[in-house]
């Protein structure tokens, strides 16, 4: 293993780290807020960090030749930096921040340090008074899983509303809390190898870390250039949401931040009560078809807008998606009529549509609270968070692709049984998978459901209910954020015992990057010549 090289690789992510603060440090000076000194420290200290990294390993960097397991080691390592340097702006932010006295009532009548208010205030920022609620909201944010431990419920916007004399998040850290969700949307070592130019020297090494199995698909001959070649679309997709969102009456602000969330399937919201605080039909429509098409393979995505391709019929997993979508949309529609909480055709419709896509794609935006759904829906939503969006996309999940495989094999063997000389290879659609890449799927399936298991019952063991403790670890190896009873889509992850909010940030990384990347390093044989 290159370690040198790694590292070098490493500082380089950090150092785009870094440059990605400048924009909600501009947005803080604008403002003239309290997230002005953190962001500007937490870009000084990353950049400092990265900076004397790259310099000492400098001399590695023609050798970028990257091996199998040098991969895994940026995979992994550059997630865990990049988390950790993201957490920066939430920590500096509560040490440094003050509390207004017309805010919280306090004894002195000069302002109070934020944390040392009382560990039950309800006060944004009070929560990242703790290193682990910090590096936790930022490992939601880059694995864009989007469980907060930030309270909800006492105010309608997490932003600053100095004017009616409530207390908010200040816009710039706000900001940075939706950026990253959208720069571990598409991934940031995808990011590198696209801004570093690492092709034939890396390139392939660092997607098949964090892509194992299904892969998006060659754009290009170059892996750099499929790397490019996504972010531009993901960057085209991006703006045009945006300029939806402005057209139903949002204004830039949010809508750059939901947005950020929305494409990278992260569900981080400005608003306390996600996008169902917003009351407007035509914004959860627009919502709901970034959503999916979000939760899509984005090499369909180019196909269609730059080589007039309509890949979309011919692609049996998006077809397989799509359907699966319909299916669910409708069956929770009939599960509303039947239980009596539908509102109207449409506005029935809509929720469905909305929370189906919400959950399938592993973004997590909530419009109310499916936690009071029946049970049979609530199952049948948390189902979904397994599953995902499809392969290429920046949802989260097992992925589409790796469960119709899944599904064709377990019927190979009811086949075999029928008739045990019988031939019949894995195909998705007229494709056949290779045995090589079934029995990859097959292990990421096994590993995914055993980390599963293993956590739920460390939760469980920590005195949470089991709905919370399965829900909780679901939504968090999914990447999806809200789960069920103490934390559903009303509620948050604050409560959760320190102990559990690293393992649930363990499992939003595993979920990221797809088991084996995080699983791997615990292996004593990758560590041997």
């Amino acid at each position: 293993m290159h370690l040198r090289t790694v590292a070098n690789i490493v500082a380089d992510l950090l150092l785009l780290t870094a440059v990605a603060m400048l924009i909600p440090l501009g947005v803080a000076l604008w403002d003239g807020t309290a997230d002005c000194l953190p962001l500007f420290l937490s870009f000084l200290i990353t950049a400092v960090v990265g900076g004397v990294v790259l310099g000492i390993t400098h001399q590695h960097r023609d050798e970028r030749t990257l091996g199998h397991r040098d991969g895994y080691l940026v995979g992994a390592f550059g997630w865990f930096a990049a988390c950790l340097a993201g957490a920066l702006p939430f920590l500096l932010f509560a040490h440094f921040s003050v509390v207004d006295p017309q805010w919280v009532p306090t004894d002195d009548t000069v302002s109070t340090p934020l944390c040392d208010l009382p560990e039950d205030t309800l006060h944004p920022g009070r929560e990242f008074c703790s290193f682990t609620d910090c590096m936790f909201e930022s490992v939601s944010g880059f694995t864009t899983t989007g469980a907060s431990v930030i309270r909800t419920g006492l105010w309608d916007d997490l932003s600053s509303r100095l004017s009616q004399g409530k207390p908010g998040l200040p816009r710039g850290l706000l900001l940075w809390r939706s950026l990253i969700q959208w720069l571990g949307g598409m991934g940031i070592l995808v990011l590198a190898v696209t801004l570093l130019s690492l092709a034939g020297v890396g390139g392939m090494q660092l997607m098949k870390a964090e892509v194992p199995g299904p892969t998006p698909g060659r754009l290009s001959p170059r892996i750099a250039d499929t790397a490019r070649l996504l972010w531009k679309l993901y960057t085209i997709i991006s703006a045009a949401q945006v300029v939806l969102l402005m057209a139903g009456g949002m204004d830039l602000y949010n809508a750059v931040n939901h947005t950020c969330t929305t494409m990278a399937t992260g569900g981080f919201s400005t608003l306390t009560a996600s996008v169902g605080g917003m009351d407007s039909a035509y914004l959860q429509w627009v919502f709901t078809f970034f959503m999916f098409v979000a939760g899509a393979n984005f090499t369909l995505h180019y196909l269609l807008l730059f080589n007039r391709n309509n890949s979309y019929r011919d692609d049996y997993e998006f077809k397989t998606y799509a359907a699966l979508y319909l299916v669910c949309v409708a069956l929770i529609v009939i599960g509303l009529y039947v239980a009596g909480l539908d509102r109207g055709i449409e506005p029935t419709i809509r929720s469905a549509a909305f929370q189906t896509a919400s959950i399938l794609t592993t973004t997590g935006y909530a419009t109310e609270d499916f936690a009071l759904w029946p049970v049979a829906l609530q199952f049948l939503l948390l189902t979904l968070m397994f599953i995902g969006g499809c392969a290429g996309s920046t949802g989260g999940g097992m992925k589409v692709a790796r469960i119709i495989v899944v599904a064709k094999v377990a019927y190979r063997e009811l086949l075999r049984i029928a008739h045990p000389r019988a031939i019949s290879p894995v195909r998705m659609g007229s494709e056949i998978v290779g045995e090589s890449m079934v029995q990859a799927i097959l292990g990421v399936v096994i590993f995914f459901i055993t980390t599963f298991t293993l956590s739920t019952l460390a939760m469980a063991a920590m005195g949470l209910d089991l709905t919370t403790a399965l829900s909780s670890v679901a939504a968090c190896i999914g990447n999806v954020g809200p789960g069920l009873a103490e934390v559903g889509p009303a509620a948050n992850y604050f409560a959760i015992p320190a102990a559990g909010k690293w393992l649930l940030a363990f499992n939003m990384l595993a979920g990221r990057l797809e088991i084996y990347t995080v699983l791997v390093l615990l292996s004593p044989h990758f560590w041997r010549r």
